[in-house]
This record gives C-alpha cells, structure tokens and sequence, in this order.
C-alpha cells in the first residue's frame, strides 16, 4: 500500500504551520538582494524533512514549544545552506527540479547567500541558550563540513571503500538528521535515554535516506529526482551500488569502468554504468542495505508507547523506501 506524506504529517499538521511561519520569518533582511533570493529559496519548497522528523521526536514526548520551533527553523536554515554550497561546488545548474541559486546569481552571490544561512544558524544556535544543545549543533556542523570534503578528497584520490561511503553519508547527510531528531527529544524531555534513543532513529534513517537518493542516480529520472543522472558517476562521486560492483570484478575490469566513466558521452555512460551494475548486483546489495538501515531505524522506537506520532515515525521508514524522489 502507498504511504501518503499527507497522512504521516496529520500529528504534527498545526505544528508545521508554526514551524514554517517561523522559519520564512528567521530568513529576512534589511538587505534587498538577500531577500530577494530567500524569496527564491522558500518558493522552492523542499521537502522539509528534517524538521518534520524534529517535529515528530519532540511531540513524541510532550508538545512543541518556541524552543522545539526554534531547533527546526535552525536545522533547516542549516540544511539550506549547506546546499546552496554543493551547488557551487558540484556547478550544478539545476535544484529540485529549478535552476539553482549559483546559476541564476552566479558563484560569489551564492556563496555569500550561503555564509548568510550560516551566521543566521550561529546567532539561533546562541539563542537556544541550552549548553547540550550548542555541543550538539556544533559538532554537527562540523561533520556535515568534513563529509562533504571527504567526500571530494576520495573523489580526487579514488579511494571510496564501502565502510568509507558509510563514513561520508553519516557525516554529510544522517548526522543533520540525527541532531534534528535528538534536538526535538531535547525540546520535550530531560531524559538523556529517549534523546539517545531518538539521536539513533535519526542516524539509521539518515543513511537510509541517503542509500536511498543514491539509488535515484540509476534508478530515478532526472524530471523526478531532479539532477542529471549519471552526474555522481562523471565526477567519480562513487556511491553504494557502484562501489559494490567495483568490489566484485577484478582489478582490470575495474579501470576498464573508470576510463569509460570519464571519457565516454553522457548517454554512454549511463548505459554503460547500468549494465555493469546489473552484472554485478549493485542495486539488489544496495536494496539491502537499505532494507537493514531501515530496520535498525525502527529498532530505535521500541520502548516508545504506541501513538499516532510513533506510527508516523515508523511510516516515515517506510515512505523513504517507497518514495520516487
């Protein structure tokens, strides 16, 4: 049966409303450009779901308050500059389907949009006044920093290796997730157990996610997922199924890959990397792995009574592995 978002969002409907109102609010300025483009960023309308998630962990235990609508607003002013970055970085023309910030406003604009987001996340971040939650956020922009510069460095180097990949995507992508969701416990509750408990939820998702938006690269249409497919593979960003085939097939197979993943048309390429993952059951040994985060993720909601919000947490799972985009 397909999960609906609509229906995993019903517990926390009035509470995203507040949430959303915040967070447009948090991005103003007296500065007519930087509205300008934080119009353009809201009009987006990206999934959201790190606050959702922070949302749903915090009403797990009690009702949201300004502090729990405060992390989210943070979290997502954080996630949001962190991709205006990638897309500088990774010269992509297009996000969610619409022409990027860096490729309407060009490079320097956008990394100044970017630093803007960041010293908006560092004055809300003193402003929830909470020593645990400072050490957290902290060191979860750190990570997400050093993930995405390991992630280049292996790219240059070539040295992408399963346990590596589960490194990167932790840092770049589940520690975001992770924060967000023990952030929202923090908000409601004082019990480290359930702020642990919720912290593992968020970082077994977060790799899923991740497993997830990889397998678009060879599986998605790029209408739907919203870049080009083939681009990891032009840029040697190695991902899980790739890698796994990599590992399966001997050495000169392997640099045989590589040539044809750098030189060949895009098209080509396409072909190519599809067939040789094929041969080697990249996607299925992906699928699994995805399947395992997945479970691990759910684990980390046992000892939570039954509510509506917990089965929309463990929905949520299960959205990730059916979503289309």
């Amino acid at each position: 049966m397909k999960i609906s978002l609509d229906d995993l969002l019903r517990p926390i409907q009035a509470e995203l409303n507040s949430f959303q109102h915040t967070f447009e609010n948090s991005l103003k300025s007296h500065v007519f450009l930087i509205n300008q483009v934080m119009k353009y960023v809201i009009a987006q309308k990206g999934k959201k779901m790190r606050p959702m998630l922070l949302l749903l962990s915090a009403k797990l235990n009690g009702e949201c308050n300004d502090q729990t609508y405060a992390a989210a607003t943070l979290v997502e002013v954080l996630h949001t500059a962190t991709l205006v970055h990638d897309d500088v970085v990774d010269e992509a023309e297009t996000r969610r389907g619409l022409p990027s910030i860096n490729s309407i406003w060009r490079n320097k604009i956008s990394v100044l949009i970017g630093d803007y987001l960041f010293s908006k996340a560092l004055v809300k971040m003193v402003a929830l006044k909470h020593p645990d939650m400072l050490d957290l956020l902290a060191n979860t922009a750190n990570k997400l920093v050093t993930g995405e510069i390991d992630q280049i460095d292996r790219a240059r180097s070539d040295t992408m290796t399963e346990a590596a990949y589960y490194d990167m995507i932790e840092d770049k992508t589940a520690s975001l997730l992770a924060t967000g969701c023990k952030l929202g416990a923090m908000t409601t509750s004082d019990d480290p157990k359930i702020w642990d408990a919720l912290f593992e939820y968020g970082r077994n998702f977060g790799i899923a996610f991740q497993i997830k938006d990889d397998l678009f690269d060879f599986e998605g249409r790029a209408s739907s997922v919203g870049k080009p497919i083939g681009l990891d593979v032009k840029h040697n960003m190695l991902t899980l199924p790739l890698i796994h085939a990599l590992q399966q097939c001997d050495k000169k197979e392997a640099r045989a890959f590589k040539r044809m993943a750098k030189q060949g048309s895009d098209r080509a390429i396409q072909k190519y990397v599809l067939e040789f993952i094929n041969r080697y059951g990249g996607l299925e040994y992906t699928k699994v792995r995805l399947q395992e985060y997945s479970d691990m993720a759910k684990a980390s909601l046992v000892e939570f009574p039954d509510s509506p919000v917990k089965h929309s947490m463990i929905q949520f799972i299960d959205f990730n592995i059916q979503r289309e985009k």
